[in-house]
């Protein structure tokens, strides 16, 4: 008789629409967490700076990974599927470019209040910032969880899902690399 050692089974390792699904997860918490820091006076200035510098990490170092892995590795390999795929596709594309503008001003306004954590003005722009762009963002993730994962699923072979894969892990890699490397510099 085998004894069981561990009640854990081993489970395969996430694929492709699953990994999509967390980094809109984390889209949604940090944007949300903009929206909170924007709103809640009564959180201590250190908790505060700390929520800030927290999202502004994200929007700065994984979101544009997130991005170009939609961008480079997932969007050209589902083109000419389908003229509703392509037209969810361009939408996309336009929208990260407006995204990207966006995303820009967040990081300027989470920084004034990172520095400033109590100051109303400041809270009041990163308000006026956070709020739309979280509409925008929802809209887009809706657009991409209803169109694009179902075609992921349909129309991309499970090698080609693995070969993508691969891609964002080699993406999240050489970042890594190159953030350490500024950072080891003088």
């Amino acid at each position: 008789m085998l004894i069981t050692l561990s009640a854990h089974r081993r489970r395969e390792p996430p694929g492709l629409v699953e990994l999509l699904e967390a980094c809109h997860q984390r889209i949604r918490h940090f944007i949300g967490l903009c929206r909170e820091v924007a709103r809640r006076g009564d959180v201590p200035g250190a908790e505060v700076a700390r929520a800030c510098a927290d999202a502004a990490r994200y929007f700065r170092e994984a979101l544009p990974l997130h991005v170009a892995d939609e961008d480079e590795s997932i969007f050209p390999r589902l083109f000419g599927s389908s003229a509703a795929v392509d037209n969810a596709l361009a939408t996309l594309r336009v929208e990260h470019a407006q995204q990207e503008e966006q995303v820009a001003l967040l990081l300027r306004a989470l920084e004034h209040v990172r520095r400033q954590p109590l100051d109303e003005r400041a809270r009041s722009q990163l308000s006026a910032i956070a709020v739309p762009l979280e509409a925008e963002l929802e809209e887009h993730l809706l657009l991409e969880e209803s169109t694009i994962f179902p075609v992921i699923r349909d129309f991309l072979s499970k090698e080609a899902q693995r070969s993508i894969v691969d891609e964002l892990r080699a993406r999240r890699s050489s970042s890594a690399l190159a953030i350490v490397n500024t950072e080891a510099k003088p």
